[in-house]
């Protein structure tokens, strides 16, 4: 597995009612709709400088997937699919292998590139790619680009925890939650597991101050069955009643995948997933999301008591 990571992107601020209405028309059914505005005019949007390799251009230049060198203050050296903004014919004339810069914009919960440039001289050669296993039976990816924004109310939904039983976000209501993903084979030691470590210590703060809930969805419900996951919780030390591991359908985890911003897709036997953890007032509305694993229980323990407070 391959996390997309090393980024901390700190969403506590309310939108004024002007971005509001932005959001609602930058509010993607797919990546189209999001491609349709003009990135230029948006008021929260922070931009990274970007460099790396096409390895795939997709949707005739709508998608590209890049092996990008690290992004500083944002997210380490990795392949991704990104989707792209401005002229079409400029990303469709692309090959594999082309050179480029660009401009990664990110904005709530969306991202996208623009202001792509391929660079002089020869491209680089793509290495041969043995073939992929394709991706189980079933599997679903989230929808990209989906995320609610801080302020605004988290879609409820339904899922089975670790003993078995189902567990509704709005059954939560009136208690503060933090919410992250991970799968629990995950073998990468600062993706998922240092992320159940986190989420230990800030299980051990919020016991002793007597408030808050935990949730933990996985990425990879086809394996991560309430079996699976009561084993994962039971090495965690998670007390079922505070910290809850989920899963469910495939098509319900990504449903709830979508409404958090966090993307997840299968290629070449792995599952690459987005990292974040969020945290949902007790009214049911988020009140603070971070990107990547640049945060500390402290910094949900913060937030959780503000939410708490309201």
């Amino acid at each position: 597995m391959t996390a997309l990571r090393d980024v901390a992107f700190d969403r506590r601020r309310r939108r004024a009612p002007s971005t509001v209405a932005a959001v609602i028309v930058l509010a993607m059914a797919g990546l189209a709709a999001c491609r349709g505005k003009d990135s230029s005019q948006s008021l929260t949007a922070t931009r990274y400088p970007f460099h790396g390799v096409v390895r795939e251009v997709k949707n005739g230049g709508a998608d590209l997937l890049v092996e990008h060198e690290a992004i500083p203050g944002f997210m380490g050296a990795m392949t991704m699919l990104f989707p792209t903004h401005g002229p079409p014919e400029v990303s469709r004339a692309l090959l594999p292998g082309d050179v480029i810069d660009a401009t990664l914009v990110v904005e709530e919960s969306r991202y996208w590139l623009e202001a792509i440039h391929r660079r002089p001289g020869p491209s680089r050669a793509v290495p041969a790619a043995p073939s992929a296993p394709p991706p189980p039976a079933g599997f679903v990816t989230p929808v990209p680009n989906r995320g609610v924004g801080v302020g605004d109310r988290v879609p409820d939904f339904e899922l089975t925890d670790q003993t078995g039983h189902p567990v509704r976000l709005s059954q939560l209501r009136g208690a503060p939650v933090a919410v992250t993903f991970l799968y629990t084979s995950c073998p990468v030691a600062t993706a998922c597991p240092m992320t159940t470590a986190k989420f230990s210590r800030l299980d051990a703060m919020l016991k002793e101050k007597g408030f808050g809930k935990l949730l933990v969805v996985t990425v990879d419900p086809l394996h991560d069955t309430p079996a699976v996951l009561a084993a994962y919780a039971g090495k965690a030390g998670a007390d079922p009643s505070r910290w809850k591991f989920l899963t469910g359908t495939p098509t319900a985890v990504a449903q709830v995948a979508s409404s958090f911003g966090v993307v997840y897709y299968f290629e070449r036997g792995q599952v690459i997933h987005g990292q974040a953890v969020a945290v949902v007032g007790p009214d049911g509305r988020l009140a603070s999301i971070y990107y990547g694993e640049n945060w500390e229980p402290e910094h949900l323990l913060r937030d959780l008591e503000k939410a708490r407070k309201g």
